[in-house]
This record gives structure tokens, sequence and C-alpha cells, in this order.
């Protein structure tokens, strides 16, 4: 490329050689996209590389070091989509060290504080993903942490409520794996008055729509396995009319159809009439994958539907 060949020949022009470490991450984006994962990696390795040599000309440039920091960042998202966690967790651990550092000399900066709980989140991600739960755990009650400290400091910020939310969600969801269903619920219950104080903010806004049907169904999942059966039904049926209003917004839209599927499984748990329920679920599949809208990692939908059915009296 034109940029790739002025940063060659003035390779002490750093502002070219930062240029050109973008144009490497829109490659690798486009090589992603397409499934090329392969390719995808080297163009963000090439990019890191350069980043790290700009980094090292200029320490004390936090913008320089922050570009590295994203670049590991990027590299963990490609290696978890990989199925590569213990690979993920290396470079999300780099990334948050970079932001660490960033984060003690200037502890003003929301930005640098908010990187700092995604970070710790992403950390956690990939413990979760190696079933480290004791660790995953310790990682997510930090980014919880730096969360809640920026929606404290400004409840009117959307975002950070959104993210202290999502931070809730993530503890709670480990602390049901671990047994501890009581105080899991306590924070999916907290996490529920933050994200229906945002949907009725503004109803038009999907993705909080869809943030309130996902806790909903996380609480009725918990209210189910605690025999609350009456508790489990009503917050299956909320998620439910949140998702069919959203399926029924947009047609075409396969990832809200698909959630409107998951919503009948979780609700046939509870249903009066979980065959009927069950059936409609199956058909919405059926649909989905004959109009070609049903990806190829979530056809095991259909069969596992089936089973279910065939199981259901």
């Amino acid at each position: 490329s034109i940029k790739k060949e002025l940063a060659g020949h003035e390779p002490e022009r750093d502002d070219l050689q930062r240029e050109l470490t973008i144009s490497y991450d829109e490659i690798a984006g486009l090589a992603r996209a397409a499934g090329r994962l392969d390719d995808a990696q080297a163009a963000y390795e090439e990019s890191l590389r350069i980043r790290l040599a700009l980094a090292a000309k200029q320490p004390d440039n936090a913008e320089r070091q922050r570009d590295v920091s994203v670049s590991h960042d990027t590299i963990g998202d490609l290696k978890r989509e990989r199925d590569d966690p213990a690979g993920a967790l290396a470079a999300y651990r780099d990334s948050l060290d970079i932001v660490e550092r960033l984060a003690s000399r200037d502890p003003d900066n929301t930005e640098l504080q908010r990187d700092l709980s995604v970070g710790n989140t992403k950390v956690g991600n990939a413990l979760k993903d190696q079933e480290n739960w004791p660790a995953a755990l310790s990682a997510y009650r930090q980014a919880l942490s730096q969360a809640q400290a920026l929606a404290d400091s400004d409840p009117d910020n959307t975002d950070w409520q959104r993210d202290l939310s999502v931070s809730l969600e993530k503890v709670a969801g480990v602390l049901a794996i671990q047994g501890d269903r009581k105080g899991a619920l306590k924070l999916y219950l907290d996490s529920f008055t933050i994200v229906d104080r945002l949907a009725r903010l503004d109803p038009a806004n999907s993705d909080w729509q869809r943030d309130l049907s996902i806790t909903l169904s996380e609480i009725g999942m918990l209210k189910a396995k605690q025999r609350d059966i009456k508790g489990a039904r009503k917050a299956f049926e909320d998620s439910l009319d949140i998702r069919q209003q959203l399926a029924q917004s947009d047609p075409e839209n396969a990832t809200w159809q698909r959630d409107l599927v998951v919503a009948m499984i979780d609700y046939s748990q509870v249903a009066r009439n979980p065959r009927a329920v069950l059936s409609e679920a199956l058909e919405r599949t059926l649909e989905l994958d004959r109009s070609g809208r049903l990806a190829p990692r979530y056809k095991f939908m259909i069969k596992f539907l089936q089973d279910r059915l065939a199981r259901t009296k």
C-alpha cells in the first residue's frame, strides 16, 4: 500500500509508522470478518510490533503506550474467538498492565478508569473460559469496584450505569456457578434496577431493551432453581414479552429472532403448556434455517428442541 511504502522510505517518521499500524488493524478487521483468522492475527501482530517500537522510543508518551494496550486487547479478543483462552489471558494481562501504569499516573482520567474496569472484565472472561472460578471472580470483583466508582461519580452517565450492570452480572454469574444462588440473585436484582431504569428512560433503545430481557431471564433461571416457580414464571414472561416486541419490530434481524427462541426455551421450564411453547420455538427455528438465517453454529438448536419436545408431556 502507499502508506506502507511511505513508512518504509521514512522509518524515522513516527506519524507515518502510526498510520501504518492503523492500516494493519483495518486489514486485520476485514480478514477477521471474512473468517481468515490466521491472516487477521498476523496483521494484528505486525501492528503490535510497530506500536511496541514507537512506545519504546517514547516511554512517557501515554498515547503511544495506550496504542500498545489496545493492540494487546484486540489480539486477546481474537485469541478468545479462536478458543485459545490461555493466549487470550496473556494478551489481556499485557494490556491491563499498561492501563494500570497509565491510570496510576493520571487517576482522575475517567477514560483510563473505564479501561481498567473493561480490562479486568476481559481477564475475568478468559479465566472463566478456563473454569478458574476463584480467579475469574476476583477479576470480576475488581472490575465491579471500578465500574461502581465511575457510576457513583456520575449517576446520569448512562454508559457507566450500563457498565455497572454488566459488572454486577459477571460477578453474579460466577457466584451462581459456585452455588451461591442467594448472592447471585441479589446482584442480578441490583442489575435489574439499573437496566430497568435505562430501558424506561429510552424505550426505543433496543440494546437496553435486550439487556433488560437478558437480566430477567437470568433472574428467572435462579428463581426456578430455588423452586420459586411463580417468581420464575413472571421473570420469564416479562423477558419473553420484550423479545417478542423486538422480534416483531425487525423480522429480518436473525439475532432477535434467535433471542425469542431462547426466551421460549427458558419459559418452557415453568410454562403451563410447555409443549405448545416448545413447538412454536421449534417452528421458528426451522423457519430461520429454511430462510438461511440460522448460522451454522446455531443449527444444534433444531436437534435440541426436537429432543426437548420429545421428552415433554
